[in-house]
């Protein structure tokens, strides 16, 4: 007859209060294939145990176990990779429950231990790659997508208020919250609002754009506490070289119509065509000589490949490009592809 699993020893572990003999133990039961379906019983009814007493069903943990999960698995991959694959290969809900001793006093009892909270607190990064785009999802539901070239850091748990650091570009559709304004953070500007859709640009090394699409946005220049209030189809640009800020008026769809693939120009120079064109396509535009100022473009690009567009651009405008192969750093990984346009001089 097999031993059974000691049911105390995993109930101190979920709660937080066990040993490194207790956690020794842990281990050693899940490498056990024999007790699977005991341990697996065990959990499944603390969770539930914990889900009634904590109101549990209502708090979207998903960011911390991933988070938690990813840290853990990286740590301890060499010395422990067979208990971790048998964490993983139980559902979701029991990968979260052995987790939960890890994060308890700023999850479970968030609303007792605020104050740990803020001392503890976790955060994700979102990263999207040159020539993508990504989705995202927040912990209090609000969702957005993320552009090419672009980075999101957040908290894995909002508190009293909803921060996120902006480097790059994203839409964000937020859920509102009277009690808790969303705030975004960038290097120039700092973006409040309570719930709306609104696009911000914010790449390193250019101007910040703001476009709002719906209800309300307030900004201001980081280091100022003069707020700038936006309507829908308001686009404030701050210009960080000259440190002044331009409101106009547009069309809010030309600037979030990325986020369904299509990139979108409205009379727009040749030099800010380039610039979207290098990060949509990863490849780096070099215009060899002066480019008027009267050179304008309107279209709108949707799954064409670069090649394309290049045939575009030469029927709008009087240049000769050539499309260098893609070449081979000294390390052996691919550089982006240059893309070389010359102007025709008037006769």
């Amino acid at each position: 007859m097999k031993n059974k699993v000691k049911r105390e020893i995993f109930s101190k572990y979920v709660h937080g209060n066990f040993t490194l003999d207790d956690r020794k133990y842990i281990e050693k039961t899940f490498e056990d294939e024999e007790k699977k379906e005991e341990v697996q019983e065990i959990l499944e009814s603390d969770w539930i145990g914990i889900n009634k007493k904590d109101d549990f069903e209502k708090r979207d943990l998903s960011h911390v176990f991933y988070k938690l999960y990813y840290d853990i698995t990286r740590q301890t991959l060499q010395k422990r990779n067979s208990v971790v694959r048998k964490i993983w290969e139980n559902s979701t809900k029991i990968a979260a429950t052995i987790l939960l001793p890890l994060v308890l006093t700023y999850a479970i009892y968030v609303n007792r231990e605020i104050a740990q909270i803020d001392k503890e607190i976790s955060y994700a990064e979102i990263v999207s790659p040159l020539g993508t785009r990504v989705s995202f999802n927040l912990p209090d539901g609000s969702k957005g997508w993320l552009n090419s070239g672009s980075s999101l850091k957040y908290p894995t748990a909002f508190t009293n208020t909803r921060d996120v650091e902006l480097n790059g570009e994203a839409f964000f559709d937020i859920i509102k919250n009277e009690k808790k304004s969303f705030n975004v953070k960038t290097n120039y500007i700092n973006v409040t609002v309570l719930g709306t859709k609104f696009n911000v640009s914010a790449y390193e090394g250019e101007n910040t754009a703001v476009v709002l699409e719906s209800g309300k946005v307030n900004l201001n220049r980081v280091g100022s506490n003069k707020v700038v209030e936006m309507n829908p189809d308001d686009r404030v640009v701050y210009n960080y070289e000259k440190k002044a800020i331009q409101r106009s008026k547009v069309n809010s769809n030309k600037y979030s119509s990325w986020k369904e693939g299509k990139l979108e120009f409205r009379n727009d120079q040749i030099e800010e065509v380039a610039k979207r064109l290098n990060r949509w396509y990863n490849v780096d535009i070099i215009i060899e000589n002066h480019v008027r100022s009267d050179y304008l473009l309107r279209a709108t690009f949707e799954d064409e490949e670069i090649e394309e567009v290049m045939k575009l651009l030469k029927l709008t405008f009087p240049i000769e490009y050539e499309i260098e192969e893609r070449k081979k750093d000294p390390q052996g990984k691919f550089i982006k592809r240059k893309i070389r346009i010359n102007f025709k001089q008037p006769v």
